[in-house]
């Protein structure tokens, strides 16, 4: 796939995306809510980073400014990779969060490390009211989207604000293990490949618009 043909893709699901977030009423200082991108080490920011981008173009950047990017606080590319792509990004957008399992972490101390990242999530979320919660895969999103579901139901999130998962690119014939855990969550769940697309085609939420990588 070209670079252009890829760009016109995440362009043309970027404004997916915004059909779905900005069915919002903006009063209420709405818009001074941020957009929270969650960053995954690897292919999860690269392709995070398209969409990302896509999201800033004009037509669109002012209904998910402020945007907050958050990155495990073992993750060291992440942010230097964004930001070079993204000069406009100030260190101050950018959220270190706990993560909630290292590869090799044990399953025990998974429990707690896991645990610990939820708080941080529910928290975080409480405290910034983010309109929209994007990601696509890592690990570390997971308890963000359920802090994001928990506190909308709870009323402290607008019954309008967002969460929309994409699934990485590499998920051919089956969920990831988060895309598992946030299906029943997600307000918009995008898959890339037609098997995925047809497997779950009984769901309201999943949506296929082609491989955008």
């Amino acid at each position: 796939m070209s670079r252009n043909t890829k760009d016109f893709k995440c362009s043309s699901t970027a404004q997916k995306i915004n059909s779905v977030s900005c069915k919002q009423n903006m009063s209420r200082n709405t818009k001074d809510y941020p957009t929270y991108v969650i960053l995954g080490s690897g292919g999860h920011t690269a392709e995070m980073r398209q969409i990302a981008m896509a999201l800033l173009e004009p037509s669109n950047c002012t209904n998910y400014q402020p945007m907050r990017y958050i990155v495990a606080d073992s993750d060291d590319t992440s942010q230097s990779k964004l930001s070079s792509d993204l000069p406009s990004i100030r260190d101050s957008d950018f959220i270190r969060v706990p993560r909630s399992r290292s590869v090799g972490q044990s399953w025990l101390s998974t429990i707690f490390s896991t645990l610990w990242a939820l708080l941080w999530s529910c928290w975080l979320i409480w405290r910034d009211q983010p309109k929209l919660v994007l990601c696509n895969g890592p690990g570390t999103c997971v308890p963000f989207c359920y802090a994001a579901y928990m506190w909308r139901l709870l009323g402290r999130l607008p019954a309008n604000s967002k969460i929309v998962f994409l699934e990485s690119f590499c998920r051919v014939d089956t969920l990831s293990l988060s895309g598992r855990l946030l299906l029943p969550l997600a307000d918009m769940f995008i898959v890339q490949w037609p098997g995925l697309a047809e497997c779950y085609r009984h769901k309201n939420n999943v949506k296929y618009f082609g491989r955008l990588f």
